[in-house]
């Protein structure tokens, strides 16, 4: 069996598609002598133009020929054209010059990644090509690698974050471990440390189980979403509810207006939005607050909004609610700080954003508000 390396494989190919790129357009001017651009109707350039990668090539400082994906990806215009001036374009020079440099010694071009503007982030190659005497590119191959390198910083995020956050209760749980090697405390002590080093343990698993699960949310591809009846689902949700309300002697009522349309959602994720505010509302209000899930028409969707009459939040705490660990809650409510950071991430992911107000008086009662787009 013939094993390939893959990496050389690639540049063969995007070699020998550069050099009949290079050959398409010295023959163009041979025979037309055309200033223009390369040949668009050569079958190559079809061929191209439906390329999983951008391939510009360039000509001083001329784009003669850039396929949908590099043109999508610099904001090209149609067609042959000056190279734009953007933030991109003195790093494209740089490289440019540089490689021409090195390819005189080793041939290999220069790679970078780059953020454009508009927060895209790809990866280049540039490479120059000699067709001829006369006749010289660059030619320059991109690759969008934006959600790749969302996914990376995620995941850096995600193992930090964890490790800060699991440093206090490995520490606690340590100490009293210790505490329950001496021979000499007593068994009330004993039996205190036991407690202490279980309740940091189960801190220790939420945390865990809430940072997982916010790192697959935020490192997995697009949620496939479907037409979801939010009245049916936010019944669903709150008869699941309902018996923690009894057990915090608190009132739950749902408010719908009728008829409501059909939203595009995933139903599982938006479930669990719903299921973590209420959790959120049952931990901070008080026995006989009352807390109303409630469902609007608006346009192109519905607004959802989970409202409580309990002790609120100050507003200052609002633009940080949902960050990682941030918590305005007393302390003693159990939690990991993770829970309106998951509602933000879902959120996100169905094109909405988390919203706080808080309309008592004084202060008191909150509503967090998001809407579904249909």
């Amino acid at each position: 069996m013939l094993i390939f390396d893959l990496k050389s494989l690639l540049f063969t190919l995007i070699l020998l598609i550069a050099a009949a790129i290079a050959g398409g357009y010295w023959i163009a001017r041979r025979r037309a002598r055309s200033t223009v651009g390369l040949p668009g109707g050569s079958s190559l350039l079809a061929v191209l133009d439906d390329a999983p990668f951008g391939v510009a090539a360039l000509e001083g400082g001329e784009v003669r020929y850039a396929n949908p994906y590099a043109r999508r990806m610099l904001h090209l215009p149609d067609g042959a054209g000056a190279l734009p001036d953007a933030d991109w374009s003195p790093l494209l020079d740089a490289d440019r010059h540089a490689a021409r440099q090195e390819t005189a010694t080793a041939g290999v071009g220069r790679y970078r990644t780059v953020t454009f503007a508009s927060g895209q982030t790809a990866r280049w190659w540039v490479i120059p090509w000699k067709a001829d005497a006369d006749i010289g590119f660059d030619f320059l191959f991109l690759l969008d690698v934006t959600a790749q390198q969302r996914t990376e910083q995620a995941g850096r995020a995600l193992i930090n974050d964890l490790g800060h956050e699991m440093r206090t209760p490995i520490a606690t749980i340590l100490t009293h471990l210790e505490i329950l090697g001496l021979s000499d405390v007593g068994q009330e002590v004993q039996q205190q440390s036991l407690a202490f080093a279980k309740d940091e343990a189960q801190r220790m698993a939420r945390l865990l189980n809430d940072m997982l699960e916010l790192g697959r949310l935020e490192t997995a591809p697009d949620l496939p979403r479907r037409p979801v009846d939010l009245v049916a689902l936010v019944e669903e949700v709150v008869l699941q509810s309902t018996p923690r309300a009894v057990e915090r002697q608190m009132a739950l009522a749902l408010e719908a207006e009728s008829p409501l349309p059909f939203v595009a959602a995933n139903a599982d994720r938006l479930r669990q939005v719903f299921l973590n505010l209420l959790d959120n509302a049952f931990k901070y209000a008080r026995p006989g607050d009352r807390v109303t899930v409630s469902l609007r028409r608006t346009d192109g969707g519905v607004e959802c909004a989970v409202c409580d009459t309990g002790p609120g939040i100050p507003p200052e705490h609002f633009p940080h609610i949902a960050r990682r660990f941030y918590r305005a809650a007393p302390k003693g409510v159990e939690g990991s700080g993770l829970g309106l950071s998951l509602v933000a991430e879902i959120l996100r992911r169905h094109d909405s954003e988390l919203m706080i107000e808080s309309p008592g008086i004084d202060g008191l009662g909150i509503c967090m508000k998001f809407v579904i787009r249909n």
